[in-house]
C-alpha cells in the first residue's frame, strides 16, 4: 500500500512537471508566432520620411531659375544684324537706317564716302541717304558752323558728301529746337528718329 501511494505521488509530481514544461514551451511558441511582436535587430536604420510640406534638396541639385529670369553664361555671344564690329567705323547709311535697335549704335564712329544729300532742314541739319527708308539725319558739329568754316561749308540738296562723325542719341524736341536752331515744327518732325550723325568733318563735291 505504501509503495502504491509513493508511486502515485511520484506520478503526480511528474505530471505536474510535465504540465509546467508544456506550458512554458507553449508560451515560447506563442511568443515566436505572435504577429503583434516585432523583433528589430540593432543594425538596420529607419529613414524617416519628411513632412509633405518640406522639400529636401541635395547640395548638388540645380534649382531652375524663375521663368522670368534668364540666365546667360559668360561665353554666350550676341549676334548682330550689322556687318561691322564695334571697333570698326560704319561706312553705309543703310547699316544705321535699317538697324532694329539704332540706339545700340550710339557712340559708334562713322565714315561715309560719296553719300547724297536728300534735303536740308536748317543751317546745321540735313538728311543724307538714297531714299526715304534709307536716310539718316546729320547735324554739323558746332565747330563747323562758325567763323570761316561756316562760310566755306555750304550744304545743299543733291550734293555728294564725304563725312566723318559719331552716332548720337536723338534729343527731345525742345532741346533739338534750342541746340540746332530749328522751329518748333521742324523739331517735332524729327521726334520719330532715334539717332543722328554728329558730323565733325565734311568734304563737299
Amino acid at each position: 500500500m505504501k509503495n502504491f501511494v509513493a508511486g502515485s505521488v511520484w506520478l503526480g509530481k511528474a505530471t505536474v512537471l510535465a504540465l509546467v514544461v508544456g506550458f512554458l514551451a507553449a508560451c515560447n511558441n506563442e511568443e515566436a508566432n505572435n504577429p503583434d511582436v516585432v523583433v528589430v535587430s540593432p543594425s538596420p536604420t529607419i529613414a524617416a520620411s519628411p513632412s509633405p510640406n518640406v522639400v529636401v534638396v541635395s547640395p548638388t541639385t540645380a534649382v531652375s531659375p524663375s521663368p522670368n529670369v534668364v540666365v546667360v553664361s559668360p561665353t554666350t555671344t550676341t549676334s548682330t544684324t550689322t556687318t561691322t564690329t564695334a571697333n570698326e567705323p560704319i561706312t553705309d547709311v543703310v547699316v544705321i537706317a535699317s538697324a532694329p535697335d539704332q540706339q545700340s549704335l550710339v557712340n559708334r564712329q562713322v565714315q561715309f564716302a560719296n553719300v547724297p544729300v536728300q534735303s536740308v532742314i536748317g543751317d546745321r541739319t540735313f538728311w543724307v541717304g538714297s531714299g526715304n527708308n534709307q536716310r539718316l539725319l546729320v547735324v554739323l558739329d558746332e565747330a563747323l558752323d562758325s567763323g570761316n568754316t561756316e562760310r566755306a561749308l555750304d550744304v545743299n540738296a543733291g550734293q555728294t558728301l564725304t563725312m566723318n562723325g559719331i552716332v548720337r542719341r536723338m534729343p527731345n524736341a525742345a532741346d533739338a529746337q534750342k541746340q540746332w536752331g530749328l522751329s518748333a515744327t521742324e523739331a517735332n518732325s524729327l521726334q520719330n528718329q532715334r539717332v543722328y550723325l554728329q558730323a565733325s568733318q565734311v568734304q563737299t563735291k
